[in-house]
């Protein structure tokens, strides 16, 4: 059965269409990391303050946007395979004890701390031989964790006991949790994916509050992270080796589910939203990113730097990004040298209007101005003179208003040359222009 979705899925990824972003990866670079293990896990609570965990028990933290890193004692030289930050404060981490200790434990540690990750305490979940696999606090007190056998595990004390939920009894292949998420402005609804390869695909809701998880079976290969858009849409990432990437989407609270298989190698690890339609997925070993500008319709390979292996991908605001992968790498996403900004002692505009870029010719800065008389969903895209898209400068909802983005190819691989430049709003194509690169 699964063989025949197999074929079905496959022929929907020629659907796709695929645009030229290649340079989307202008803003991603490398920077200093003080491991050479795999990092795999990412928890940032601002774009200054974040911890990665890998390998052999390995976690870092920084205070200052990556520039620094500290690496912190978390107790264990066993494979962190989760972690999570609620605050400056308060974190968790899930790690498993594979080695026989008294008296015979076999089991996950759960790692917590209360003053950033500067003392960890171990302790091991009272269960033996289950095993979870990922970690999520709603709240100080209130908290989940999944792992094997459909199991999610929930505390209402910051985990001085723990319970377990109800997962829908109509799932009967028991595979296993990989991530549990909740909407951040409505703790009620929570998201859960797992599976096992060339087994299933599964996705649960709640909308309780995590009392009870509803299952639904997708897809021939598991998901392995989610992201939470709003109160109704989610995406999962996942896939396998053979059929590479794939992801789940709903648009009514999980009430249905999209499942599609994009065409690229690789299994996509971790997920993020950028903005409200910009989404990132970290593709593993395929050392790429894929990215969907409209809400994970289509999706489109962006080469990562270094050719980096890349695991986990998360965004702090629409301007810094966090990536992590093999050998202790480390990738940062910083927008700040072409940025949006509202021109000071401005009339507002009675139409929407693109004005021609200045200077022109330029190399390597050109100011972008544009005006919109009504609040609505902005694109400033550049394409080049065949007409493919060569980066998205503005992909979000803006107030009326005069703009000025301020376009830098200062750490860009655009070569000389004649691009055009457009503005839409809503969907609603303003104007087009032209500029040229002269290097």
């Amino acid at each position: 059965m699964y063989n025949s979705l197999k074929i079905i899925f496959i022929s929907l990824s020629f659907l796709f269409i695929f645009s030229d972003t290649s340079h989307s990866q202008d803003f991603w670079s490398a920077i200093e990391s003080p491991t050479t293990k795999n990092l795999t896990d990412i928890s940032f609570i601002n774009s200054n303050t974040g911890w990665i965990a890998g390998d052999s028990g390995i976690i870092i933290r920084t205070t200052n946007g990556g520039t620094d890193w500290t690496i912190q004692n978390s107790g264990t030289f066993n494979n962190i395979e989760d972690i999570f930050f609620l605050n400056e404060r308060l974190g968790w981490a899930v790690s498993y004890e594979i080695f026989p200790v008294a008296p015979n434990y076999l089991g996950t540690l759960i790692l917590t701390t209360t003053d950033g990750g500067n003392t960890w305490v171990n302790s091991m979940y009272p269960d033996t031989n289950l095993f979870l696999s990922c970690v999520f606090f709603v709240d100080s007190l209130k908290g989940f964790m999944g792992g094997v056998g459909s199991t999610i595990v929930m505390t209402t004390d910051n985990g001085n006991n723990w319970t377990k939920t109800r997962t829908d009894s109509t799932i009967q292949l028991l595979l296993p949790v990989f991530k549990v998420k909740f909407y951040d402005d409505n703790p009620q609804i929570g998201y859960a994916c797992g599976g096992f390869r060339d087994i299933a695909g599964i996705t649960w809701v709640t909308r309780d509050g995590g009392l009870n998880w509803l299952g639904t079976v997708l897809a021939p290969e598991p998901f392995f992270d989610l992201t939470v858009l709003d109160d109704q849409k989610t995406i999962c990432s996942g896939g396998d080796l053979e059929y590479g990437s794939s992801v789940a989407r709903t648009t009514n609270q999980g009430t249905n589910w999209i499942y599609d298989t994009l065409g690229v190698f690789g299994l996509s690890y971790g997920i993020d939203q950028r903005t409200p339609s910009e989404i990132w997925m970290a593709s593993g070993y395929s050392e790429k990113f894929l990215i969907s500008r409209d809400t994970g319709i289509t999706w489109s390979p962006v080469p990562t730097p270094e050719n980096t292996a890349v695991f986990d991908v998360v965004f702090t605001d629409t301007t810094y990004g966090y990536s992590c992968g093999g050998n202790g790498k480390i990738l940062k996403y910083d927008r700040t040298t072409s940025s949006i900004s509202v021109v000071e002692n401005q009339i507002f505009p009675n139409d929407y209007i693109l004005e021609q870029n200045y200077p022109n010719p330029f190399n390597p800065v050109t100011n972008l101005g544009f005006g919109i008389s009504e609040p609505g969903f902005v694109s400033l895209n550049i394409y080049d003179g065949l007409g493919r898209e060569v980066q998205t400068l503005v992909n979000e909802r803006l107030a009326p208003g005069s703009y000025n983005y301020k376009f830098s190819t200062i750490n860009s691989q655009l070569p000389s040359g004649i691009y055009f430049y457009s503005l839409t709003v809503d969907g609603v194509l303003i104007d087009t222009k032209r500029m040229v690169l002269l290097k």
